[in-house]
């Protein structure tokens, strides 16, 4: 198994970082994306350390693209997992979207992607999100979680980003 991880922009990315040490310790092959707003959050050297390789996050990235990378990144890997899945990600997603290089290589992509969703409460609730995810999944797309708990604003409710061992359980 192989795994493309999406890292995007959401307080909770920190957790992706569990998610590589899992991969580490399963001996999981991956290669990772992180959005642009991912590093508001966390640092690249920070990722590419515990990654101890290349994180990708540039669309034209001359040396990448000379060989068509975008297309590479969706297709040689086994499974897609968005993790953090931030509500921006999956409503450009379910519209078809496709500014950056984690939502191109989803766009590419041949095979169901995994989405772990995480946001405030309200976000995840709303009906332009709701119908967002219910069209994902009409078109075989898969969601892993989210989780009720605390969440970053102080609030409790839907919407904790599940604990990447869970996510690598429900991998196909």
């Amino acid at each position: 198994m192989k795994i493309l991880i999406i890292i995007t922009g959401s307080v909770g990315c920190y957790k992706s970082l569990d998610l590589i040490r899992e991969c580490q310790k399963k001996s999981i092959d991956y290669d990772v994306i992180a959005t642009k707003n991912t590093f508001e959050f966390i640092s690249r050297l920070l990722l590419e350390t515990i990654c101890n390789k290349q994180v990708y996050s540039e669309l034209f990235d001359l040396d990448m693209e000379k060989k068509i990378g975008h297309i590479k990144l969706a297709r040689d890997n086994s499974n897609i997992i968005v993790y953090p899945a931030t509500a921006n990600i999956i409503s450009k997603f379910a519209n078809g979207f496709c500014n950056d290089l984690a939502l191109t290589c989803m766009i590419a992509a041949n095979k169901p992607i995994y989405f772990a969703p995480a946001m405030n409460k309200e976000m995840w609730a709303n009906p332009i999100i709701q119908n967002n995810v219910d069209y994902l999944k009409k078109i075989g797309h898969q969601f892993i979680g989210p989780d009720d708990g605390s969440l970053a604003c102080g609030e409790y409710g839907s919407g904790r980003l599940v604990d990447p061992g869970e996510v690598l359980n429900q991998l196909k």
